[in-house]
């Protein structure tokens, strides 16, 4: 393998669940030695904005979110003012908050993803909405009557309340108004245990517009659950896959590949045994992030990036030569 691309799209080491554990964190062999050895990089757009960038595709940068991830979906039955991400959610409700855990971020089946855009077509039938399932196991929302408004992603809120994190003032009225009744819709709906609200996010930016087909194979393989990662393949011709169990498949799979992998803690945090988001972190880091370092230094990996909370970690073959440098917490180079 050429080049592999690992981003954490739920690891944001500032979140309060995340802050509190840090003392009692379990080893993380792979990041301790990409935070003492990478190089790294402040990424002021976002994970988002710096892999389109590195699959040579700029021109996508500006474009917002759901537009890209629409490119997975079929086209629109009718006007579209604005499209979301809809992620699913469970919500816990306090006395006075509310608040969303990091294993309340959900990634739904296909079947019920099915079930509930043909609920929710009948019980919104002619309000200029239309929930359409998407391959990684989210929705898209296509509005006719709703602005696109700049709304954070659910995993930038995890682990905390999310009251500030919601959209105010006289434009996000309808917003705020369409996510209610979306979330009485989910409470009559059998799945109400699982998930009771849609996230509705990634409208802000441009429109996507007319696309070139990608000349040639795509260099590129992705692999995770992610609705900007789904349409961002479809718009090259290629598909996102599954996460598989371990890194080694793919290095046995294709030495001329490059690779992105998206991982998401909240996964590992959805087991039938409970575990700590430190925990959950432990195990990416054993099964993907050690074996990348590993392979780098034996030379079947070429170039590793490692990306969460909008910082990228750089390694190369010479970078365990810089052992002048000191060691350091491995989160402290996310922070």
């Amino acid at each position: 393998m050429r080049e592999l691309v690992i981003v954490i799209t739920d690891l944001y080491p500032a979140a309060d669940a995340l802050a509190g554990e840090r003392a009692a964190a379990p080893a993380l062999a792979g990041l301790a030695q990409a935070a003492r050895f990478a190089e790294r990089q402040a990424l002021t757009g976002g994970w988002r904005d710096w892999l389109v960038r590195r699959l040579g595709r700029a021109d996508l940068a500006p474009v917002a979110p759901a537009n890209i991830a629409a490119a997975a979906a079929p086209p629109p039955s009718a006007a579209v003012r604005s499209q979301w991400i809809a992620t699913p959610v469970y919500l816990q409700a306090g006395l006075s908050q509310v608040h969303l855990d990091h294993r309340g971020v959900l990634r739904l089946p296909a079947a019920t993803l099915t079930r509930l855009a043909a609920s929710f077509a009948h019980t919104f039938a002619g309000a200029g909405l239309e929930l359409v399932p998407l391959p990684g196991g989210e929705f898209l929302l296509r509005a006719a009557g709703i602005a696109a408004l700049e709304t954070p992603e659910p995993e930038r809120c995890a682990g905390a309340e999310i009251g500030a994190s919601l959209p105010r003032g006289a434009a996000a009225a309808a917003l705020r108004r369409t996510a209610a009744e979306i979330e009485m819709w989910l409470h009559s709906q059998s799945s109400a245990s699982l998930v009771n609200a849609l996230w509705l996010w990634g409208a802000g930016g441009a429109d996507l517009g007319r696309q070139p087909a990608h000349a040639g194979a795509f260099p590129w393989r992705a692999f995770g659950a992610d609705a900007y990662l789904d349409g961002l393949m479809a718009l090259e011709g290629a598909r996102c896959e599954p996460v598989p169990r371990g890194l080694g498949t793919l290095l046995q799979a294709d030495a001329a590949a490059d690779v992105v992998l998206a991982l998401r803690v909240a996964e590992e945090l959805q087991t039938t045994m409970p575990v700590s988001f430190s925990e959950g972190l432990a195990r990416l880091d054993e099964r993907f992030i050690a074996p990348a370092v590993a392979a780098l230094r034996s030379g079947v990996l070429a170039r590793l990036t490692l990306i969460a909370n909008d910082r990228a970690l750089t390694l190369g073959p010479r970078s365990a030569l810089r052992f002048w440098r000191r060691a350091r917490a491995p989160l402290e180079a996310f922070a």
